[in-house]
């Protein structure tokens, strides 16, 4: 939602920069992975002896489900761009098959929370 208040505000086309808001998408996500990684070694883990078991591709796949889910809920923003169908593009691939399957009920659960949000 931040993001489209972003873009809303920057009065940003759209449909002229799919590709931008694409590696924008890509990037969140990447840092959010790096974040939760540093943060996990650096508080909890090292000092107790655990370990951080969380695929970067589970949680890429993650942060494009979520980015879709919330900006198709104003598709008439994005729903004329390419922006959404690549999303779900990137979603449907092979190589995310496991984390599909791995994070339906995590999906499931967002899922309820995010239909009582109206913005």
């Amino acid at each position: 939602m931040k993001m489209h208040c972003y873009l809303m505000n920057w009065g940003i086309d759209v449909a002229k920069h799919t590709k931008f808001l694409r590696n924008t998408i890509g990037h969140t996500a990447r840092c959010a992975y790096s974040t939760m990684r540093q943060q996990s070694h650096r508080k909890v883990l090292c000092p107790n002896g655990g370990t951080f078991d969380l695929q970067k591709s589970s949680v890429m796949w993650l942060g494009m489900h979520a980015f879709h889910t919330v900006l198709s809920k104003k598709p008439e923003v994005y729903g004329t761009s390419t922006l959404l169908k690549g999303l779900l593009f990137d979603l449907s691939l092979s190589r995310n098959k496991s984390s599909r399957h791995q994070l339906r009920n995590v999906v499931k659960e967002g899922l309820a929370g995010v239909a009582a949000l109206h913005f």
